[in-house]
């Protein structure tokens, strides 16, 4: 696996952090420049629905409230209109179909200074920073970005997946929103077999993100790929995609053999 990798890195261009761990490991399988800080894009999506689960399981935010989304990005394919929207709903658009319009309301209701307290303290994502809501450009061309590592968004879902957060059923909730992500096009580009991945993708001019957590024979696998300053206005998604095969395989051979057996 590392040796695949790292030939289709050699050749690769941009900034590229990868890292790969099994999260009932002590140490990765694969890393590299996996500290390496950079626009997040909507990969903080994913920090963002577990410090709004965090609320919720201190009683200050429930699931069946309903809110008025008005402060719409134009962007949406779900907001075309101000509507109420009950927050698991906000929760579930904002990671499966990336909605930026359901993303800023919940940063409303949440708040900056609590997302980024529970992201630091609570998720121990040291590099990890929202700085401005969702399509705010001139923030952004402004140097205040959002911010992140591939290596922060392992502890992330680790986190997640070990139940170190929230309560067990809001871990339940917060890994079937993330199972059941829309863009198939990174990780998954190349995958065409049966395979259950929670995880966020993430998307800006010349940058492309995805992490999450494979689940094959038993293993929990977390990758995370992400490229900014690519050539291509689209980034690389392909580079990610061949990526997560690599990773499959690593993994999947163990179930073929056994099925072999």
């Amino acid at each position: 696996m590392k040796r695949r990798i790292n030939n289709l890195l050699d050749g690769a261009k941009g900034d590229i952090s990868v890292y790969c761990q099994v999260l009932d490991e002590y140490a990765p399988r694969y890393c590299h420049n996996a500290g390496f800080i950079m626009s997040s894009a909507s990969t903080i999506k994913a920090p963002i629905m577990l410090a709004a689960l965090e609320l919720v399981a201190a009683g200050k935010l429930f699931l069946d409230k309903y809110i008025e989304v008005c402060e719409l990005t134009g962007d949406s394919a779900v907001f075309e209109t101000p509507r109420k929207a009950s927050v698991l709903e906000l929760l579930t658009w904002m990671i499966i179909d990336s909605d930026n319009t359901a993303t800023n309301a919940l940063i409303d209701l949440a708040g900056f200074d609590f997302i980024n307290r529970y992201i630091q303290y609570d998720l121990e994502m040291t590099d990890t920073f929202l700085r401005r809501k969702m399509l705010d450009f001139e923030s952004r061309a402004a140097g205040k970005d959002n911010m992140t590592t591939a290596c922060d968004m392992f502890k992330c879902y680790k986190r997640l997946f070990d139940g170190d957060i929230l309560t067990d059923s809001l871990c339940g909730v917060a890994t079937w929103i993330l199972r059941k992500q829309r863009d198939k096009k990174r990780l998954m580009r190349f995958i065409w077999e049966d395979v259950i991945i929670a995880h966020k993708t993430g998307g800006l001019d010349y940058l492309s993100h995805d992490c999450g957590v494979f689940s094959i024979c038993g293993h929990q696998i977390y990758v995370g790929v992400f490229i900014q300053n690519a050539p291509d206005i689209d980034g690389d998604p392909r580079l990610i995609g061949q990526i997560g095969r690599i990773v499959f395989d690593e993994f999947e051979k163990s179930r073929i053999s056994t099925i072999l057996i």
